[in-house]
């Protein structure tokens, strides 16, 4: 009876596990309507050309771009996605019809032959990095594909201007004025005023590093269990385009873009 139980449990977990490995590699949870396409070729590390003409923007990944001043890094991201996309069936699950201002559109994208999720190789393979503009859910499954490669230091994460930042780090925080950037830090104050919360990572908030915390992305981490008024001591990670507020800063509109990591 034991060795029989023990047998039900095997195949039971067995089922569970795969049940949960299917799941986490499609973009399901992350919605959108399905239309079948036809990839072209990749136009840089995560957009696509379409044999419609039409350009694809993969959603909630972002590559090198322009502004971060690094044409062998955009180069070799577009170079993955070439290599495993270009000329491939794919399932398109758009984020919306419409274009952006660059006439793109945006969804989640599957390859038919190879029933893979491209975002999520993509951030396997460390060639892109989660820009967290969906739910919560979907943004946690991809985070989880990002952990891979951000753990192993992987492509991009080996590479001084895209891998984690220090927010102690503010000369090389205010360098990278209107960059996306991934910010790791201790917060050694919290300040309120106006509407929105002020988390600092030094004692000088004119020169420090600074989260700003609009009234709603609080209400929505208060939501999910914790008030980011109380954070003081506490390390995070965020991401986001870094400005110059004295010292360099980040504004978030989702709770999405920062991580409690104690």
């Amino acid at each position: 009876m034991a060795a029989h139980g023990f047998r039900v449990f095997l195949i039971c977990a067995t089922v569970l596990w795969s049940v949960r490995t299917a799941t986490a590699e499609t973009p399901d949870i992350c919605g959108g309507k399905p239309v079948a396409a036809q990839i072209m070729e990749a136009f840089d590390g995560a957009s696509l050309k379409l044999a419609d003409g039409r350009v694809v923007r993969l959603a909630n990944v972002i590559a090198p771009l322009p502004i971060d001043a690094d044409r062998a890094a955009m180069q070799r991201s577009k170079d993955v996605l070439g290599e495993i996309a270009n000329g491939k069936r794919a399932t398109l699950y758009l984020s919306s019809e419409e274009k952006d201002r660059y006439g793109r559109i945006s969804a989640q994208a599957v390859l038919v032959e190879e029933k893979i999720w491209l975002e999520a190789k993509l951030l396997k393979r460390g060639s892109v990095r989660v820009f967290p503009a969906a739910s919560e859910q979907c943004v946690k499954a991809l985070l989880e594909f990002e952990t891979v490669a951000r753990s192993a230091r992987t492509a991009l994460w080996n590479e001084a201007k895209f891998a984690v930042m220090d927010a102690q780090n503010e000369a090389a925080l205010l360098a990278a004025d209107g960059r996306f950037a991934v910010v790791e830090g201790t917060i050694r104050r919290v300040g309120e005023a106006r509407r929105r919360l002020y988390l600092d990572f030094g004692r000088r908030f004119k020169e420090d590093f600074t989260i700003i915390v609009p009234d709603s992305v609080r209400k929505s981490l208060t939501t999910q269990g914790s008030d980011p008024k109380s954070w003081r001591g506490k390390r995070v990670r965020v991401r986001g385009i870094l400005f110059s507020w004295g010292g360099p800063a980040m504004e978030i509109n989702r709770a999405q873009a920062i991580e409690l990591l104690d």
